[in-house]
Order: C-alpha cells, then sequence, then structure tokens
C-alpha cells in the first residue's frame, strides 16, 4: 500500500513568532509579532470558552480543555526567548474569560499552573521524544501520546480542584476523581489538538497552493466525507444512540486520510471528528446521550482516545514505510551510478576510437582548408565543403560526447514519456564498437511502431547496454566465426519486449537467476551489480527481466515492460531482487 502524502517537513524548523526573517525591517517584525500574538490570544479566548462551556456536571473541571493543548503547541512553535509573549498574550484572555465565574486568586492559580504544565511539557517532549514533532515515526507517535498522559496525571495534583477536595472544600468529587477529570480533559485535548495545530504550522497555506488540483480534490472530498459521517452520527437525535455500531462508520474515512494524506490527513480528520462530537453531544444529540452525565463524558472522552491511537500510528506507520522507500530508492541510484560509471571504464577503449575517427577528420580538413585558402587561386566551393564536413564531424564527436555525459550523470529518477527505439539504438551505438572488438555480429530487428513507456530513459539505457555488453564478453571464448548477437523489440497490446540474444558461454548450470545475485561476476575485474541493478531498475519500472539458456548454446535475457497507459504502479525496489521469470 503507498499513500500519496502531503510531504511535511522533517527537518527543525521553527514557525510561530521565529518564522520571523531576520533580514526583515525590525518595525516589520514587531508588526508580525504583535499579529501572531493578537492570533493567539484571540484563539485561547475560543479555546478557554470552549472549556467552560463543556463542563463536568456542577465542576471547573472541563470535559476537554484545549487552551492548555493550543499553549503547549506556541511554546513548541516559538523560540523560549520568546516565551513570555505567549505567556503574556494567554494571560489575558484567561483572566478575563474567568474573573466573572471565580475568585480572582483561582484564576491566577491557573495561569501559573498552566504557563508551568506547558512549560514543563515541552521540555519533557523536547528531551524524550524529539523535536519537530512531526508525527511521522511510531516512535514518536506512542512517545507523544505517553507524555499526553503522564504530564497531565502530574498536573491534576497542582490544581485548585484537587487541592480543594482534598481540604474537603469541594464535595462534588473526590480528589481521585479531580485528577482522573483533569488528566483526560487536559490528555485528550493535547492528543486532538496538538497534531492538528503542528502539523498544519509546519505545512503552512502557502504549500497547500502548489498542490495539484487533483490532491486538493480529493483533500477536499476526504474532508467533506469525515464531516458528512461526523454529522450523521453525533448530529442525528438520540435514537442513534441505540445503535453505538454506527461508530464504526467513522473509521473508513479517518483511515482514507492517514493512508492517502499521512499525519497531517490523519490529525484533521480526527480534530473535524472531535469538534463534531462535541457539538452532537453538547446539544444532546448522537450516540452518547443515553448515558448519564459522568458516563457521557468518560465515552466521549475513550471515543476519542480510541480513535487517535490506530488512525495516527497507521498514518507513522505509511510514513516510515516511505521514508525506507525513498533511502532505498536513493541508494539504488547511487548504485546504478557507479555501474554506469563502470560501464563506461570498461568502453573507454571503444569511446576514444569512436571520438579519434572524427577529430581525425576534422584536423585533415582543417589542414587541407588552410593549404587551399594559402594557394592563388582559391576554391570557394571546396573549402565551403570541408567546412560542411568538419561542421558534420563534429557533430558526431559531439553526440559521443553527449551520450556518455547523459549515460554517467548522477540524479534522481525522472519517470517521463519515453520511446523505447531511440533508447535501443542510443545502446547500440554505444555498445558498437564493443561488438565489433569483439568480433560479434549485431543483428538487429525492430518493429515499427512501438507503443511508448513510462519509464526514465537513462537507466533503460543502461540496462539494455548492459546486456549488449554482457553479451559480447560472454562470447570471448567462442570461435569467431560463431559470435552472433540478436537484439529484437516487439510489442503486444500492453507490453514492450526487448530481447538480447547470444551464442556464449550460457548462464550458470542449474541456477539461471544466480547471474541477479548481486556481487556475482565471471569477470576478472567486474564489480557483479549490473544485472542485479538492471533488474531493480525492471521492477522499479514494472516490468521484468529475467534470462534462459538457448537450445543450441548461450543465453537470452528478455527486458518486458508496460506500455504507456498500462495501469502499474513503480515498484518498491525492496522486492526488486527477488523479481524473476513471468
Amino acid at each position: 500500500m503507498r499513500s500519496a502524502t502531503l510531504m511535511t517537513p522533517q527537518h527543525d524548523v521553527e514557525f510561530g513568532v521565529s518564522a520571523i526573517s531576520s533580514d526583515r525591517p525590525p518595525a516589520r517584525n514587531r508588526v508580525r509579532q504583535v499579529a501572531l500574538m493578537v492570533l493567539l490570544a484571540t484563539a485561547y479566548d475560543l479555546a478557554v470558552r470552549l472549556g467552560l462551556g463543556f463542563r463536568f456536571e456542577s465542576s471547573q473541571i472541563g470535559v476537554v480543555w484545549p487552551a492548555n493543548a493550543l499553549l503547549v503547541s506556541a511554546l513548541l512553535l516559538t523560540p523560549r526567548s520568546r516565551w513570555w509573549m505567549v505567556f503574556v498574550a494567554v494571560a489575558i484572555p484567561h483572566a478575563i474569560e474567568m474573573r466573572d465565574s471565580v475568585p480572582a486568586w483561582r484564576w491566577m492559580w491557573q495561569i501559573v499552573g498552566n504557563a508551568i504544565f506547558a512549560a514543563a511539557t515541552v521540555f519533557v517532549l523536547r528531551r524524550s521524544v524529539g523535536t519537530p514533532l512531526h508525527f511521522g515515526s511510531r516512535t514518536q507517535v506512542m512517545g507523544f501520546a505517553v507524555v499526553s498522559f503522564i504530564m497531565p496525571a502530574i498536573y491534576g495534583f497542582t490544581t485548585p480542584a484537587f487541592v480543594r477536595s482534598v481540604l474537603g472544600l469541594e464535595l462534588t468529587y473526590s480528589p481521585a476523581a479531580a485528577v482522573l477529570r483533569t488528566t483526560l480533559s487536559t490528555a485528550t485535548a493535547l492528543l486532538v489538538v496538538g497534531p492538528f495545530i503542528l502539523k498544519w504550522a509546519q505545512y503552512g497555506v502557502q504549500r497547500v497552493r502548489q498542490l495539484s488540483p487533483s490532491r486538493v480534490v480529493e483533500g477536499l472530498l476526504m474532508i467533506v466525507t469525515v464531516a458528512g459521517v461526523g454529522v450523521a452520527i453525533f448530529g442525528t437525535g438520540p435514537d442513534i444512540a441505540r445503535l453505538p455500531t454506527l461508530l464504526v462508520l467513522v473509521f473508513p474515512p479517518l483511515l482514507w486520510a492517514a493512508v492517502r494524506f499521512g499525519p497531517i490527513g490523519a490529525s484533521t480528520a480526527l480534530f473535524l471528528v472531535a469538534a463534531l462530537s462535541v457539538w452532537g453531544t453538547a446539544r444532546q444529540l448522537g450516540p452518547f446521550v443515553l448515558l448519564n452525565h459522568t458516563d457521557e463524558i468518560l465515552s466521549l472522552e475513550v471515543f476519542w482516545i480510541v480513535l487517535w491511537g490506530p488512525t495516527m500510528l497507521l498514518a507513522a506507520t505509511i510514513r516510515e514505510r516511505e521514508r525506507a522507500e525513498e533511502a532505498l530508492q536513493q541508494q539504488r541510484n547511487q548504485l546504478a551510478h557507479v555501474t554506469r560509471v563502470a560501464t563506461v571504464g570498461e568502453l573507454s577503449g571503444a569511446i576514444a576510437h569512436e571520438l579519434r575517427q572524427p577529430l581525425t577528420s576534422i584536423l585533415v580538413n582543417a589542414q587541407t582548408g588552410r593549404q587551399l585558402l594559402a594557394s592563388p587561386d582559391v576554391d570557394l566551393q571546396t573549402v565551403r565543403e570541408l567546412l560542411d564536413e568538419i561542421a558534420g564531424q563534429d557533430k558526431q564527436a559531439a553526440n559521443v560526447i553527449t551520450r556518455m555525459r547523459s549515460f554517467i550523470q548522477k540524479g534522481e529518477s525522472s519517470f517521463q514519456t519515453t520511446a523505447i527505439e531511440p533508447v535501443v539504438r542510443d545502446a547500440l551505438a554505444l555498445g558498437r564498437l564493443t561488438a565489433t572488438d569483439s568480433g560479434v555480429d549485431v543483428q538487429t530487428e525492430i518493429a515499427s511502431g512501438l507503443p511508448s513507456v513510462r519509464g526514465d530513459p537513462v537507466e533503460l539505457l543502461q540496462v539494455v547496454l548492459n546486456l549488449i555488453v554482457n553479451a559480447c564478453e560472454s562470447m570471448k571464448h567462442v570461435p569467431r566465426a560463431k559470435r552472433e548477437l540478436h537484439l529484437r523489440v516487439n510489442a503486444s497490446l500492453h507490453e514492450v519486449e526487448i530481447v538480447v540474444s547470444d551464442t556464449g558461454v550460457g548462464l550458470p548450470v542449474g541456477r539461471d537467476d544466480r547471474v541477479f545475485e548481486p556481487f556475482y561476476t565471471t569477470k576478472p575485474n567486474g564489480l557483479g551489480l549490473g544485472l542485479a541493478i538492471s533488474r531493480t531498475i525492471a521492477t522499479t519500472h514494472g516490468g521484468r527481466l529475467w534470462g534462459e539458456d538457448n537450445v543450441l548454446g548461450g543465453a537470452t535475457f528478455h527486458l518486458v515492460l508496460p506500455a504507456e497507459g498500462t495501469s502499474f504502479l513503480p515498484r518498491s525496489p525492496r522486492s526488486a531482487l527477488a523479481n524473476g521469470k513471468p
């Protein structure tokens, strides 16, 4: 399974207040800082209102307290030198919202306690989980989850609700209940709100504009689906509470978000589901309303936790797999480059000979032209013909150099529409003098009207050239009169097949596939990577490469590639060496 994730930065990038460029004018920096603090204060005010509006019955403890999650996220995105600005920005709205409902000493206690909790949580996250929090690994997801429960549990022993219950001033709940409620309300907010804020701060709205239209449409469809399912479940009358199994309908769109959009999609979908569930339950709608108030709240919080774990872990697992495949792809590209350089080294003599011929012609024609120009009666027509020959020979030499340069250049694989005939003819041109020096009679049969393939032309050239060079070298111990190489290219409705057949020594007895094993070679100075890399390239192009012995001696190698338009996904290099005969 392969996801088309919204690629998020894995390097340590600071956002929020810290995202201000040092080369901007100081006045502009100050304006931006003020604007960000106003935005943070506004968001914090809304978060406090939500927490106060959805509380445990007869309690100051909110069912979910997103304000602390917002504060922790802001500190994670801000350098420590500017934390004071964040604390000031959140303290003002907290005091404004709480001053009419609790005594001054209590809301001041809350402000100080929240600040200490947030700073300690950020410190623990940075030391134990690492930053930035990209949620692209299972270790980071699990670490974040553990910290999200441990730190609120510790924080619960410092809240006014716990202290008052211990002193007997709070009769609504016991000290244990106060700690449990505080832990769940803060932990669930950290799980649901934290990744959502952090991922979108990392990704940024600007990068959304760079997405292809198809990705934008798919993302919008995913959000609409999650919202539609959420409204259907949590916005329906209390009758739906008799069918709690309908909650499983939430999982398919969450899996879609995790698989196709990675951590940012998973966190967005989870945030949306949590928001809709709070909205519905607060209006006595949805599947939780038949429970008593406390069980209703606890069930809602457990529901969020149950959704969060599998969804975020799935997104992280897929992201880990993609990173592993990217690393394997980079290693494969490096090995392919090494084998191309080695091949050029083996062909150096032939390349020098191929360059010597046009360069010698250029020199002879230039000397002849100079002699003609020195004579009294200059034949301008002859001089023009000599110059035309020089230009033609120069183009010939330039073509040799261009082919070599494109062949050995190092770069990432670039899949594009590729005509297979020019690739084969370039391979024949590069291997022509090797065949000539080996006394091999090369016979080609290329069908007309070949369909294009989707692939990297340099990598495909490498495969075909490797097969030609190997075929020539396998016939060194065969009498010259019997050295024949047949190259045939044909196509079916959905595939293009390149067949290279020789009259050499054949494949290892009883183990045809041994030649595709890394570092297996019969050459004194060979690397043993040519055919192994060639098979990997064939596999990543959705094709197959295998060899077989001929009945009358020698071997035949088949390279089969899907024609463009055929449904295939480039395969992982991980399974390349296991790809044998069809």
